[in-house]
């Protein structure tokens, strides 16, 4: 009689298991089909100002001086621009800038340049990626600056910073 409680109690858990792995299965698979190939889940709304500058230690214009390489940088394909920085908005940021760029969409858009835009970015903490680069936090399409575009990110970064 031990031995047959024994046994169910191992036949049991070996189906409460089996359930769970089966059940986080389904759950990624119905994750993958809500997120396509390439597409990345942010903790923020990564196409707007609103959404984007609270997350983001600089907020800048820059005029792209050069593209200077496309590489991949942790499994992304990533376009890297040198970017003279014209004014702040947020943060410390001076001088000239390499910044990352990785658009989501297909064909991929590339920055003009002599155009001016802007940027909303944190540093590369490790150099070793990008020296003196900054990553493109804002995943919306880039135009080159305008007036209505610069209310709306000087409204944003007054917003407070997010909690890293």
């Amino acid at each position: 009689m031990t031995m047959n409680k024994k046994t169910m109690a191992l036949a049991a858990g070996a189906m409460a298991a089996g359930t769970l792995a089966l059940g986080g299965w389904f759950g990624y698979q119905h994750l993958e089909e809500q997120v396509g190939s390439g597409e990345v889940l942010r903790g923020y709304n990564a196409s707007t100002p609103a959404g984007t500058a609270p997350h983001s230690e600089d907020v800048f214009t820059g005029r792209v001086v050069a593209f200077e390489e496309q590489r991949e940088i942790e499994h992304w394909t990533t376009d890297i621009y040198r970017v003279d920085v014209v004014s702040v908005l947020r943060g410390d940021v001076r001088g000239t800038v390499r910044v990352t760029f990785a658009p989501d969409e297909e064909p991929a858009q590339r920055l003009v340049d002599g155009e001016t835009y802007v940027f909303a970015t944190q540093a590369w903490k490790d150099d070793k990626m990008v020296k003196d680069g900054q990553v493109l936090m804002f995943q919306g399409r880039m135009q080159p600056v305008d007036d209505t575009q610069l209310a709306a990110w000087r409204k944003a970064v007054a917003l407070p910073l997010a909690p890293e």
